[in-house]
């Protein structure tokens, strides 16, 4: 056969193999209606269907969004020793997936909250997601757990708080003061103000907290982009691995640096470790070796995540988990 007999064969073949995918998958003909139509047998057809996927001439995607794993949620919930853990569905790029997130960590507060509870609230992207998808809620007080960063409302702390108290029709108790500052006597001040000092004596009365993660080694914090170069440097030598409400810890779960907290309006780390129930919302794969940190340090009861994290995150070694200080939770 010559050269360009074959390709004429070959683009008859080719084009067979789109009509009978065309017609399987787009119009939804039986293979025997197929072969018929075609004047071949099923069998012919099966194996045009198979080229058709093998081919990229068919390309099949399974749209799983929003739908949880129950499987995967308990084999990661043994694997880091934590209450609950929920995991659901996500793909698109990063904001996508922080969408997704922050909507789950939305119906579980919906479902779990129960009236009379302080709910304690961290800030990030995945929150201010979590804020703006939540039903109502039963009637909650809700206290801001960190100062502000950055200059957009949108994703102001104050304006998550502010956000999820009109679900609940509780108390609400932001804290308006920048998160970092660049002296421990300047935080203090700040601590002293009559509006943050009513914020910060709340704290002793969380009954659930919900955080976001930032993960500093791979970089994927907004609390890491504001920080100079020189003192990055200085906490990522120090082995800063994560941070919950500009809480700094290491792989193994340590406070690192503790005169950087000094310099910031947030929770302390003891009392963030005595609250009972910590609710972590974090997405990506990139974020695994950080969500194992918080959890080791004490930081996370609960976790909302993706399949991409999960899935990371049982590569790891399995998560020893502390018990808070005075009791367990």
């Amino acid at each position: 056969m010559s050269e360009e007999a074959a390709r004429g064969g070959t683009s008859d073949e080719r084009a067979l193999t789109v009509l009978a995918a065309r017609r399987y998958y787009v119009d939804d003909a039986s293979k025997v209606q197929i072969a018929e139509e075609l004047g071949i047998s099923r069998f012919k057809v099966a194996r045009l269907l198979e080229q058709a996927k093998a081919d990229g001439v068919v390309t099949i995607t399974v749209h799983a969004d929003g739908l949880r794993d129950p499987v995967l949620e308990a084999r990661l919930r043994e694997h880091l020793g934590l209450a609950e853990v929920t995991v659901v569905e996500a793909s698109g790029d990063d904001a996508a997936v922080r969408r997704q997130v922050g909507e789950t960590a939305a119906q579980v507060l919906g479902a779990t909250l129960r009236p009379g509870e302080v709910l304690g609230l961290a800030w990030g992207r995945t929150l201010t997601a979590m804020s703006a998808a939540l039903p109502p809620l039963p009637r909650v007080d809700v206290v801001q757990l960190t100062g502000a960063i950055g200059t957009d409302l949108d994703e102001s702390p104050v304006e998550i708080v502010r956000r999820v108290a009109l679900r609940s029709g509780g108390v609400a108790r932001p804290i308006f003061a920048p998160l970092v500052v660049d002296d421990a006597r300047t935080a203090a001040a700040l601590r002293r103000q009559p509006d943050v000092a009513a914020a910060l004596g709340m704290f002793g009365s969380v009954t659930t907290a919900v955080v976001s993660v930032g993960s500093w080694d791979p970089p994927e914090s907004q609390l890491l982009r504001t920080i100079g170069d020189d003192e990055r440097q200085e906490l990522l030598d120090a082995g800063v691995r994560a941070e919950v409400a500009s809480l700094l810890v290491s792989d193994d779960g340590q406070l690192v640096a503790p005169a950087f907290q000094d310099r910031c309006v947030t929770i302390a780390y003891e009392q963030m470790r005595a609250v009972p129930r910590i609710v972590a919302a974090a997405g990506g794969a990139r974020k695994a070796r950080a969500v194992a940190a918080i959890v080791r340090a004490g930081l996370c009861t609960e976790l909302v995540t993706d399949r991409a994290l999960a899935e990371a995150l049982l590569a790891l070694p399995p998560v020893a988990v502390p018990g808070p200080p005075g009791a367990g939770r």
